[in-house]
């Protein structure tokens, strides 16, 4: 079920915030109200569109009600506001105020934080007001709006113009967090105003709103135009339940000293778990089912983004020095440990054990690992660097994996670490990917 429920009054708005949980790699969604319930099922935010800005107040607060109960219960419900206070502030956010309360526990302590600052989009709340780029928003174009012009910069009085709810304001202040924390908590409003003025400044915020839950109790609403409500999912660690998936797998059977140097960046670039294999050990077939339990372990017991590195560790002279058809052996030798960990660990963990990316070096290995892992075909992607491609798994046991292989002696230092960037990146998208069988329960619409 959703961890996060969003409520916004028009389709941009919607789709802006939906962006930044996507890019936090949580599986999102922006719906009409109707579709919000089956929404609920199959992802970790729901961004409701109730494309209610230009409705009357009580048909829009209906709206807001009708959604929280559809899609309840959830961690956290945002609503989202207009940077430049137009719309129906005050009565949306009442309403999902009072249908929150209605279902919580009770003596909850339940507060809406309003933040209507946007920095990174040049509007800050100082002194309780409203500014874009400096200027009171009731100063701006904001004000010639044909539908819902803006009436005052006034936060606290725009509010107030539809809501009874009383709202107290914390202004910026240099402060430990444990004072803002126990700032935002203090006394018995249930609207608490923020001013901020930087995009750093809203994080320290969100933080501090997380303590204020965990040491106070306060259980938030975040009411904001899509920066703070995110920043505070964070803080709260709600990072969604279908984004867990195994670490990424490399297979590194190069022992040139560049391959070294590559993978010592790489070491600077993340978590990374190295499992080290003596080639020589490896071909005359001594410990390989303890070399599956091993690397099968670290499968299991990391998570993406973790990277797990499956190499040989050895000098390229004493590789040299080995009989040919020891040297010959050695990829399909890796191969085998390769697919004996990723069976073992997928039984043992199930998805979670899978690894959720691959990135081999070598054509010989990359060849091998392919071969014995049942692959049927690449779905080629394109060429991120020389003879370095990108792309899909197709069949196999890692079906519709994505894959980066590089050719051995290739690129700089950085370019290992660059091939693992870049498949994060196609595992995030792959993880954001819901099923297109979802989409005939509840086709897109952008009005209500």
């Amino acid at each position: 079920m959703a961890q996060v429920l969003v409520i916004a009054d028009d389709l941009i708005g919607a789709a802006a915030v939906a962006a930044r949980f996507a890019r936090a790699g949580q599986r999102v969604t922006t719906v009409a109200p109707e579709h919000v319930t089956r929404a609920a099922e199959d992802y970790d935010v729901v961004v409701a569109n109730l494309d209610s800005r230009h409705m009357p107040p009580h048909q829009a607060t209906d709206l807001v009600a009708d959604v929280v109960e559809a899609v309840w219960p959830v961690d956290l419900v945002i609503k989202r506001i207009d940077t430049t206070l137009r719309g129906n502030l005050g009565a949306e956010v009442e309403a999902a105020w009072a249908a929150v309360r209605e279902r919580c526990p009770p003596h909850t302590r339940l507060r809406v934080l309003l933040a209507p600052a946007f920095p990174a989009a040049g509007h800050t709340t100082a002194d309780g007001t409203q500014l874009l780029d400096g200027t009171p928003v009731d100063r701006t174009e904001a004000a010639l709006d044909p539908l819902s012009p803006t009436r005052t910069a006034d936060v606290a009085a725009a509010f107030a113009c539809q809501s009874g709810l009383a709202v107290r304001r914390v202004p910026v202040r240099q402060v430990t967090p444990a004072l803002l924390a126990a700032e935002l908590a203090a006394g018995d409003e249930p609207v608490v105003l923020c001013d901020a003025h930087t995009g750093p400044y809203l994080v320290e915020l969100a933080d501090a709103a997380a303590r204020a839950h965990r040491e106070h109790g306060v259980v938030w609403l975040a009411a904001d135009p899509g920066p703070f409500g995110a920043l505070l999912a964070e803080a709260l660690h709600l990072h969604g339940r279908g984004t867990v998936a195994g670490p990424l797998l490399a297979a590194v059977g190069s022992v040139t000293e560049l391959t070294g140097r590559q993978l010592d960046a790489v070491t600077r670039t993340g978590p990374a778990r190295f499992v080290d294999v003596d080639p020589a050990d490896l071909v005359r077939g001594d410990g390989q089912e303890k070399l599956v339990r091993v690397l099968a372990d670290a499968l299991t017991s990391h998570v993406f983004p973790d990277v797990v590195v499956f190499r040989l560790r050895a000098s390229a002279a004493e590789v040299a020095a080995l009989p040919l058809q020891q040297r010959r052996l050695l990829p399909d030798r890796l191969a085998e440990v390769i697919a004996g960990a990723v069976t073992d660990a997928q039984q043992a963990a199930g998805p979670v054990g899978r690894p959720s990316g691959l990135f081999t070096t070598g054509g010989d290995l990359t060849s091998a690992v392919l071969d014995v892992l049942g692959v049927q075909a690449l779905d080629v992607g394109g060429e991120m660097l020389p003879l370095t491609v990108h792309g899909v798994l197709v069949g196999g046991v890692l079906d519709g994996v994505p894959l980066t292989a590089k050719g051995g002696l290739v690129g700089d230092d950085s370019a290992v670490a660059e091939c693992l960037s870049r498949l994060r990146r196609a595992v995030q998208a792959r993880l954001r990917t819901v099923r297109a069988e979802v989409f005939e329960h509840f086709p897109f619409t952008a009005g209500g």
